[in-house]
């Protein structure tokens, strides 16, 4: 699938979910997933991630919600890690310049994510337990 037609796609289900075809937003949102591989560029995924997890918060499906909100927050995490290489690999010098920027260390950052899978573990465990 083109980038463009998941562009559109996603346009499509953000249309249906106002129009309140919810049912038919979730499909053009899903299917926008389908084939998806990380060298893809599709902008609109986090978006995306996050208007499923709405559907399903809607139709009181938690556990899916959860699902999408956690993949939703795994790609922000990503990002954030991989800016953060990005800048380390920039060099020193633009710290010399520029003083620090407020940006999180390398092992603040493994802390953080560490201590979100065991937020995640948890809440799959809450999630288990309901049923």
């Amino acid at each position: 699938m083109l980038n463009g037609s998941r562009e559109g796609l996603f346009e499509l289900g953000k249309q249906l979910q106002q129009e309140g075809d919810s049912k038919a937003a979730l499909h053009c949102f899903l299917s926008c997933l389908l084939g998806l591989t990380h060298v893809q560029s599709f902008h609109s995924l986090p978006n995306c991630l996050h208007q499923i997890a709405e559907i399903y918060i809607d139709d009181k499906n938690y556990g899916k919600a959860l699902q999408f909100i956690q993949a939703e927050k795994m790609f922000y995490e990503v990002a954030l890690i991989e800016l953060t290489s990005l800048q380390a690999s920039t060099g020193s010098q633009e710290e010399g310049t520029l003083g620090t920027s407020g940006c999180l260390s390398q092992e603040e950052l493994s802390e953080q994510a560490s201590q979100a899978q065991d937020l995640e573990r948890l809440a799959q465990l809450c999630i288990m337990s309901k049923r």
